[in-house]
């Protein structure tokens, strides 16, 4: 019988979870910086700027997060933009799912609303399912 050192024993654990990549663990919760504020930027923040913001919604690069989860819509006061845990009372995503009752869904081109890509809905529904972290 082959014999095993402790030292073997204890620090094949270790090395494997130094090697294991975070992102192949498809569970781990989205997070705003790291998974949807590129999005967000490149679809939104061409109307919500600071030069002309949309429905006083500054979508830019480091300013985005703070705008969106835990304020409230100016178009539907009664709904908060992005409740962290909750798309079906967040105003976020019923803009993007076109749902939204007051409105038109988003993003808006120059020849009207026009849907995102399914896997970057898909993206924002995660991102607020997992809690809205920055």
């Amino acid at each position: 019988m082959k014999k095993i050192s402790i030292a073997a024993f204890v620090l094949a654990p270790i090395v494997m979870w130094v090697i294991t990549p975070a992102a192949a663990t498809p569970d781990s919760a989205l997070s705003y910086s790291a998974d949807v504020e590129t999005m967000v930027v490149k679809r939104c923040a061409g109307c919500h700027n600071t030069e002309d913001p949309k429905a006083k919604l500054l979508l830019e690069k480091g300013l985005a997060y703070e705008q969106l989860v835990g304020r409230a819509s100016v178009q539907v006061p009664d709904l908060q933009i992005v409740v962290p845990g909750d798309p079906s009372t967040s105003y976020l995503w019923h803009k993007i799912d076109f749902t939204a009752e007051v409105g038109k869904g988003m993003p808006r081109t120059l020849f009207g609303s026009k849907r995102l890509p399914e896997e970057e809905v898909d993206l924002i529904r995660r991102w607020i399912e997992d809690g809205a972290l920055p």
